[in-house]
């Protein structure tokens, strides 16, 4: 983690600076904070996102994920500790940033063996899969362009063209005509799409994957576990860098 704070002063000034640096009330994590903040307020971060993380896997084992239940029990708890969950709330820059910085400082705490890692992973995925089920529709096209997932919603043409295969192929779709009018459809690289391939969900064309919005969040999932585990990857060699050095 670098810590400039001129930078994050600078950002932190304003509500459209401030947008520039959270968009969304859910990331990748691409980019590693660059802002100072005292040791008692690291504490206080790290804490807290262990709360969370241990609630999102309390949670995961009480109800089914996903549910009712489920998402309002994990809703309060991200209320009550103040993190970032909707989009369209106000004043959501500081549990935004609280959600970034708290992210990182637990990467160098659970990045040191393969279980903690695992665990990790999990946990932040489930977060991850909640915070997307609520994105509102209208936001899901510039939260997958700054996660840098070039995945493009077809248009209404295309997807009536389409429709008998795509709605044979994907089980997700309950088949209503309400349903079907209602959901976006994202064309996507084959090799995205693996995992739906292999379960026989979705429907191919050209080397493209025709995935409705309902299966799109197992591929953002994937791609986030991807990204993740080869930054935990990094953390662990950077983390043992640093112990050689203090030793």
């Amino acid at each position: 983690m670098q810590f400039s704070r001129a930078n994050w002063k600078r950002l932190r000034l304003t509500g459209d600076q401030r947008n520039v640096c959270y968009p969304h009330s859910l990331q990748f994590y691409l980019e590693p904070p660059s802002e100072s903040i005292s040791l008692i307020e690291f504490e206080s971060l790290a804490i807290d996102r262990v709360k969370l993380l241990k609630a999102v896997e309390n949670l995961g084992v009480s109800y089914v994920k996903g549910t009712e239940p489920y998402q309002s029990k994990l809703e309060s708890e991200i209320r009550r500790l103040k993190f970032s969950f909707r989009e369209s709330l106000e004043n959501e820059y500081e549990p935004r940033r609280k959600d970034h910085i708290s992210h990182f400082i637990l990467r160098l705490a659970y990045c040191q063996s393969e279980d903690l890692r695992r665990w990790f992973i999990q946990q932040e995925m489930d977060l991850l899969r909640f915070r997307f089920s609520i994105l509102p529709k209208d936001k899901i096209q510039n939260f997958l362009k700054d996660s840098h997932l070039h995945f493009e919603a077809i248009s209404d043409d295309e997807k009536k063209l389409r429709e008998p295969e795509i709605l044979a192929s994907s089980p997700s779709l309950s088949g209503s005509k309400v349903d079907w009018e209602s959901e976006s459809v994202y064309k996507i690289p084959f090799a995205d799409a693996l995992d739906l391939f292999r379960g026989r969900k979705v429907y191919l064309e050209s080397g493209f994957a025709y995935v409705p919005l309902k299966d799109i969040v197992a591929i953002v999932l994937n791609e986030f576990r991807a990204k993740l585990s080869k930054a935990l990857a990094v953390s662990v060699s950077l983390y043992f860098c640093i112990y050689l050095i203090s030793a």
